[in-house]
């Protein structure tokens, strides 16, 4: 799945450059042909690349959200599950710990 994910992003970068090239081409065609000034095709490709990062990031938040759901679905502990289960058993093992002491325990000695 991971891998399917990360081939999806590499060819969505590889379609992003092929598209800004493919933009930086015809703009430089049309001012060549004269139906654009140099300035306007500049300000053109500007907006163009600026709303595609913003699509882009768009993509990213919306990518990210679905995998999210996914791994949510699938009922998968997350890093914030189980840094919240090592904080638990912590405390549960000093509850323990001062409840039940272990003489032989060295770590109960130095408490």
């Amino acid at each position: 799945m991971i891998d399917l994910f990360k081939k999806a992003v590499a060819a969505g970068i590889g379609v992003a450059v092929v598209t800004k090239e493919k933009v930086q081409s015809t703009l430089d065609e049309l001012v060549e042909k004269g139906r654009i000034s140099a300035e306007e095709a500049k300000q053109l490709g500007d907006r163009i690349l600026a709303e595609g990062e913003a699509e882009t990031e768009k993509a990213k938040v919306e990518a990210n959200q679905f995998f999210n759901d996914l791994l949510h679905k699938a009922n998968l502990a997350t890093s914030q599950d189980l840094a919240a289960l090592e904080a638990r058993i912590r405390d549960l093992e000093g509850r323990w710990s001062r409840e039940f002491p272990n003489p032989g325990n060295t770590k109960d000695k130095e408490k």
